[in-house]
């Protein structure tokens, strides 16, 4: 019995620090419902409820905090529009 529980302090420690990790490297952008400096506190002082909250609540996923970007603040998109040569028949005078 004594092992189990020495798994499970241990396999809380790891997430616990990989919370705070995962606060302290998320990009401005990528945290969501509180500043990054309330997530580390809350992380902290509530370790197991505070890193569930971080991870299912405040960590926004996917590019730029997963906020979608219109194509025309797309820096990507932008610079492909005049790669491609015209071609008779393109376009609205075609």
């Amino acid at each position: 019995m004594f092992r189990l529980w020495l798994v499970i302090g241990f396999l809380a420690a790891v997430f616990y620090v990989y919370s705070i990790v995962s606060v302290c490297l998320a990009d401005r952008l990528g945290v969501r419902g509180l500043p990054k400096a309330a997530w580390v506190a809350v992380v902290v002082i509530f370790p197991i409820i505070g890193a569930v909250l971080w991870l299912t609540v405040g960590r926004a996923d996917g590019p730029r905090g997963g906020r979608m970007i219109a194509p025309d603040d797309d820096a990507e998109f932008l610079s492909t529009l005049g790669d491609h040569p015209k071609k008779p028949g393109d376009g609205p005078n075609g």
